[in-house]
């Protein structure tokens, strides 16, 4: 979850920086130092957790040398290159030594590495053994993640901890639009992929390890949270208010973590 809402955030940042060059040319009012050391550090906060549910966490610095067969290796080098990328980024601005053109090269690249990470992240869980997490629920699940708590993480730093939100509303108007699509992809997964729920979701491999029973709190605590989001951005909209802001990510952010435990509720594995 933390690296899917560091990559979700860059992903906003990123666009809105875009965005905002195609219309006025290049500025720094979204790539930020303090934004970019934020996604650093929550990279490598992630990475750091990571390692705990290693069975060997000594034996990590192997990870790399399969990457011809291996999604985590895989997963592990474009993490790295999205936060080498991303440090670099942060160091330029900085130093204020503002290069439209390495910048614009350096976004490019570490928007393609964090999109190839969040890839290998979901076909990393895609096991032919595992048939809860073989199909569409896992990546339209990390999507949707990424997408909610990256769009909302963004405008919580950008108006609630750097306090840029009268500058940068349209860049929160976006941020909301992308979280309430974001919320809409996450219900439309519960509802027709989900095991054991959806659908169109695998439900004899799961169903002898969670009956249907089980799920439903975890399907009613996040639709709460959902809709916690949706009311909380909604009266920000309305009304921009910090706290608010702040109640609508951690509303999303409650919501993730009850869909990240039936995520792995749902863990059935096949054969020997």
């Amino acid at each position: 979850m933390l690296s899917q809402a560091a990559a979700g955030a860059f992903w906003m940042v990123a666009g809105a920086s875009f965005c905002t060059e195609a219309a006025s040319g290049w500025n720094s009012r979204y790539l930020t130092f303090p934004f970019l050391a934020a996604v650093v550090v929550v990279i490598g906060l992630a990475a750091a957790v990571s390692l705990f549910h290693l069975g060997r966490p000594w034996r990590a610095v192997f990870v790399l040398k399969n990457l011809k067969r291996s999604w985590l290796s895989r997963e592990i080098l474009f993490e790295l290159m999205f936060m080498a990328l991303a440090a670099s980024l942060a160091l330029l601005v900085l130093k204020k030594a503002y290069q439209p053109t390495l910048v614009r090269i350096l976004v490019a690249l570490a928007f393609t590495a964090s999109i190839l990470f969040m890839i290998s992240m979901a076909k990393l869980y895609m096991m032919r053994t595992v048939p809860a997490w073989r199909g569409l629920y896992t990546p339209l699940s990390f999507l949707g993640t990424t997408l909610l708590l990256g769009s909302l993480g963004a405008a919580f730093s950008y108006d609630t901890l750097l306090a840029l939100g009268r500058k940068t509303r349209p860049f929160l108007d976006a941020a909301a639009i992308v979280a309430l699509a974001a919320v809409v992809l996450i219900i439309l997964t519960l509802f027709l992929f989900s095991p054991g729920l959806g659908l169109f979701g695998p439900k004899k491999a799961t169903l002898l390890e969670l009956p249907a029973a089980k799920m439903y709190p975890y399907l009613l605590f996040r639709l709460l949270f959902l809709s916690g989001t949706v009311l909380c951005s909604f009266l920000y909209y309305r009304n921009p208010s910090a706290p608010l802001l702040t109640l609508a990510f951690l509303n999303a952010l409650a919501a993730e973590a009850a869909g990240r435990f039936f995520f792995y509720a749902v863990y059935s594995r096949l054969g020997v």
